[in-house]
C-alpha cells in the first residue's frame, strides 16, 4: 500500500478538472460528478486511440494510462466533431 500514489486522479469532463477518490469510475458516476444529462454521450479520449464511447455501466480504470483521464461529452445523435 506504501507504494500506492496517495494523489487523487484527476479527469477532466469537457476540459473541466475534476477530482475523484477512486481509481476506477463508471460512467454513471462521470454523468453524476459531470451534471451531465441524460441526452449527452460521453466519450473516453485515449491518447492515439479513436475515442471510446462511455455507457452508464462502463468502467473506467483511471490508472490505465499516464496523466489525467479525459472525457468529452456531445448531444445524441450528433455527429463526432473534429
Amino acid at each position: 500500500m506504501s507504494s500506492e500514489k496517495s494523489k487523487r486522479p484527476e479527469l477532466f469532463i469537457d476540459n473541466q478538472r475534476f477530482d475523484w477518490n477512486e481509481g476506477i469510475i463508471t460512467g454513471a458516476e462521470l454523468r453524476e460528478l459531470g451534471s451531465l444529462p441524460d441526452d449527452v454521450e460521453i466519450f473516453w479520449k485515449v491518447p492515439d486511440q479513436p475515442d471510446v464511447p462511455v455507457e452508464n455501466d462502463t468502467i473506467i480504470d483511471l490508472t490505465e494510462h499516464p496523466g489525467p483521464d479525459r472525457f468529452s461529452t456531445q448531444s445524441v445523435g450528433s455527429q463526432a466533431g473534429a
